[in-house]
């Protein structure tokens, strides 16, 4: 039995808290073993699938998340008087880093299971008056959520990070104009949560935060080293756990994130191109998934997901899913066509009412692509 998430009989304890989905049933028999041969004695265990839909479970010691909890609490200016709605599952790093954050600025949190979560936004307000909440993380499917139905930010509100996913521009906006006080954030599980935070909400380019060191490799990704990196990573082959180092021989992690960083006193930003796995030749030309799913989201004005699937010829096909009230008119995909170079053609588009998701809010890409694969 695990004692409470923001006390220090959890932070400053050693133990090996493996954290899992309860909706899941995942065998973790043998990690913490493998994880202790590794000489950790104090960490925390959790589950993620990335983009690629391999699973890892990342190790993150507890003196790296709360390295993470200390400078985002810092860059954010979070004290004791700023009294969190907890959400976000536990069992991800974004859930878990609030109890952290709230650990180290003497400060409570209300949970609230976002099982419950009503598109009016009717639990989120009542939960947030209820507890005088002056801090809460989000996902853009909530603020999707929150902007449709145009409830309005209460007043107690004064800061809400949005992580998980990319805000659209036009999401962003409006959710401001409502009031959202939005902390636009770009982070991962294997970074203890956040890397890069803005308080203006931009969108574009993001500071990045002080207990990082980044740099760009020849490649174009993003690479970080600091004490808020995981320990490594496991993975599960045969019935054994493989350990993975984290880092490579100059002490950088390289992620899979295509970026670019300027120098803007006083601090550097980040601003995030695309994935470096989302990339892709079509009849021999290099293309970048994300930025076809940009313009077309901009086109049709709905969420879309674009999934590429071989072909012998092309090299591959990209097919829609748009989640939208309405079947979407095929004319509209045929004059989409007209306006692209081949090689960035939709070969087919799906109108859904509602994309699947992961419980984070994120686009559901793996389910989208079996879809595909059915008769």
């Amino acid at each position: 039995m695990q004692p409470p998430l923001a006390t220090a009989d959890y932070w400053e304890a050693e133990g090996i808290d493996i954290r899992t989905n309860p909706a899941r049933s995942d065998d973790t028999s043998g990690i913490e073993a493998v994880v202790r041969d590794r000489g950790i004695a104090s960490a925390v265990v959790l589950a993620t699938s990335g983009s690629s839909g391999t699973p890892k479970w990342i190790v993150l010691e507890k003196r790296s998340l709360l390295c993470s909890a200390a400078a985002v609490n810092e860059h954010c200016s979070l004290v004791t008087d700023d009294s969190w709605l907890g959400g976000l599952s536990t069992f991800h790093v974004g859930g878990l880093g609030i109890y952290a954050r709230a650990y180290l600025a003497g400060s409570t949190v209300v949970p609230m299971d976002w099982r419950s979560w009503s598109r009016d936004g009717s639990v989120l307000i009542q939960a947030i008056d209820a507890s005088d909440s002056r801090v809460t993380s989000l996902t853009p499917i909530h603020l999707h959520d929150l902007v449709a139905a145009r409830v309005r930010c209460p007043e107690s509100l004064r800061g809400v990070f949005i992580g998980g996913g990319a805000t659209d521009p036009d999401l962003a906006d409006q959710a401001r104009d409502l009031g959202w006080p939005l902390w636009t954030t770009y982070g991962m599980t294997e970074a203890s949560s956040q890397i890069a935070t803005s308080l203006t909400g931009a969108l574009d380019t993001l500071p990045i935060l002080p207990h990082w060191q980044t740099q760009i490799d020849d490649l174009g990704r993003l690479q970080i080293r600091g004490e808020a990196l995981m320990a490594g990573y496991l993975t599960r082959e045969a019935e054994t756990w493989k350990w993975h180092d984290a880092i490579d021989d100059s002490g950088y992690y390289t992620t899979s994130d295509l970026a670019q960083i300027s120098s803007s006193p006083p601090a550097s930003t980040l601003q995030i191109l695309g994935r470096a796995d989302h990339q892709l030749k079509i009849l021999g030309e290099l293309v970048a998934i994300e930025k076809v799913e940009t313009a077309l989201r901009a086109c049709l004005g709905f969420p879309i997901a674009i999934i590429a699937m071989p072909e012998p010829r092309r090299g591959a096909t990209l097919h829609a899913f748009v989640e939208s009230p309405a079947p979407i008119a095929q004319s509209i995909l045929e004059e989409w066509n007209l306006a692209q170079p081949p090689f960035e053609q939709i070969a087919s588009l799906e109108s859904m009412t509602h994309l699947p998701r992961t419980d984070l809010g994120k686009i559901d890409r793996q389910a989208l692509q079996a879809t595909l694969h059915r008769p």
